[in-house]
């Protein structure tokens, strides 16, 4: 019998089904890339703010500006999975650490890419800097290049070299410095004008300082640097930077620039120091970018590094630099045009 005092149920139709949220197309790809783009990219910030001294890991600090590429990739992946994904705080937290790490590279080699001009007071001179690869440069076109320079900076040079680019250029460059070449792997300076208080600097490959006679300018003051890799191990890296750079402020009293090839980009720590005591790069002052130039003689592959670097101090500014290619050598060139400033 049905009790007419309990209400009647009603038998329900809508049955409620629960389903486990559509897996979303290509999310875990887009996270796995991000994660993988983003380790390097927080290695190059690393080396960036902790400078590495020596061997391998200073080696590997030469590619810190190919960290900004890792930090777009994970930005990009870290993003779109933000917008497509349910659990988003931690991907919020990894599109905020690659937008940060970009924006610190932006931050580091913008200075590059921005013009900082300094007063011109003078007639400009021109300055080439070349590594000859231990003398193996195409010696006739060196010499139709320098047409355009007043002083030429070589380093690498041998013995044979030595004597083979000496008769070539010298007419039009008189001065020499040094006098002869003994070691393998020297720097060598020539110049139209007169070159005079030739000094040695000791290291793996010797370096030369000279004062020349810039008729616009008096006396200038250059180096032609060549501090050993961070492979030479002993630590001989970062003294022959320290050397360098204690020499440059010997010299610093007149006008100075330095020119060669430092074996240190501007991310590394010696090159840091020098421009924290007031050698600026040319490529800082004029707003040329961010200028490779080594490895040169890939067929395929362009020059990855800059290691090559004309610096001046505050006496002097730059109006341009560029870079040319030589045969016979595994680095660009680099051809300055520099004037005095008040």
């Amino acid at each position: 019998m049905t009790d007419p005092a309990r209400p009647r149920l009603e038998p329900d139709h809508h049955v409620r089904v629960y389903r486990s949220p559509a897996p979303r197309p290509y999310q875990a790809l887009l996270v796995s890339i991000g994660a993988l783009a983003v380790i390097p990219g927080i290695v190059a910030a690393f080396m960036r703010l902790v400078p590495p001294a020596d061997d391998a890991s200073g080696m590997t600090a030469s590619f810190i500006p190919y960290g900004m590429i890792a930090d777009l990739i994970a930005l990009v992946c870290f993003a779109i999975a933000l917008v497509r994904g349910r659990q988003r705080v931690v991907l919020a937290i990894m599109t905020g650490l690659s937008a940060l790490l970009l924006i610190l590279q932006l931050v580091w080699i913008g200075p590059q890419f921005v013009a900082n001009p300094r007063p011109v007071t003078t007639e400009p001179f021109t300055v080439i800097s070349l590594n000859t690869e231990l003398g193996s440069v195409d010696v006739p076109q060196l010499r139709k290049i320098s047409e355009q320079a007043d002083v030429v900076i070589l380093v690498e040079v041998t013995p044979t070299a030595y004597r083979t680019i000496k008769d070539a250029l010298q007419p039009r460059f008189p001065d020499v410095v040094p006098s002869t070449i003994e070691a393998n792997n020297e720097s060598m300076i020539l110049s139209r004008y007169p070159l005079r208080d030739a000094r040695k600097l000791e290291s793996t490959n010797p370096q030369w300082s000279a004062e020349a006679m810039i008729p616009q300018l008096g006396q200038v003051n250059l180096i032609a640097a060549h501090p050993c890799n961070p492979l030479c191990g002993h630590g001989h890296w970062t003294s022959e930077h320290r050397a360098l750079l204690h020499r440059a402020e010997q010299l610093d009293h007149r006008p100075e620039f330095l020119a060669g090839d430092f074996n240190a980009t501007a991310d590394h720590g010696p090159m840091r120091r020098l421009a924290r005591h007031g050698f600026v790069s040319g490529t800082d002052i004029t707003g040329a970018g961010w200028m490779p130039t080594y490895p040169a003689n890939r067929r395929i592959v362009p020059p990855l590094i800059q290691i090559d670097h004309v610096l001046v101090n505050d006496r002097l500014t730059v109006t341009s630099i560029d870079r040319f290619k030589i045969a016979g050598t595994d680095h660009l060139g680099l051809i300055a045009r520099l004037a005095g400033t008040g």
